[in-house]
């Protein structure tokens, strides 16, 4: 205490006289602070390289032609879907809805089918109900787990 109130009084600091503060553990701590963030960021960026890209729905295309009503509302037609990532790879287990005209399976149910090993969804014996009009659209509606959705397929519908 009675060295601060003579610094003050004096108005002056000398830091060569006072060795109880010395600045030789700087370089030290410096360097451990170094150290510690230099293992920190490789710890992190060692984290982030494990991790994957985001895996999305690449392409759903209608392989199939337009549907071709017969006896008011039954088509005799197969639409056939295939299902690519944005690699061009297949996604397997994907489903595959068809929307839209009131379009039902067989057995008046929702049209559902879940993608193959390869892709594809094939429907058949699909009841639709086109009311005025002689064309009109199916939505084909697509999700997977882990890759999204996607609903920019459509599937013409003549009547």
């Amino acid at each position: 205490m009675r060295n601060i109130k003579h610094l003050m009084k004096n108005g002056r600091k000398r830091i060569s006289n006072d060795r109880r503060g010395g600045i030789e553990g700087l370089p030290l701590q410096l360097m451990i602070v170094i150290l510690v963030a230099t293992l920190g960021t490789a710890i992190i960026l060692g984290w982030m390289g494990n991790i994957e890209g985001p895996r999305s729905i690449g392409s759903v295309d209608v392989m199939s032609n337009d549907i071709v009503l017969v006896n008011g509302g039954t088509s005799n037609g197969i639409v056939e879907v295939r299902v690519t990532d944005q690699d061009g790879e297949p996604i397997e287990g994907a489903a595959v809805v068809l929307s839209g005209l009131g379009i039902t399976d067989r057995n008046g149910k929702t049209a559902y089918v879940s993608t193959d090993s390869n892709g594809r969804a094939v429907f058949t014996g699909l009841k639709i109900q086109m009311r005025g009009g002689s064309v009109g659209f199916i939505t084909v509606n697509v999700s997977a787990s882990g890759f999204g959705e996607n609903n920019t397929a459509r599937v013409a519908v003549i009547a």
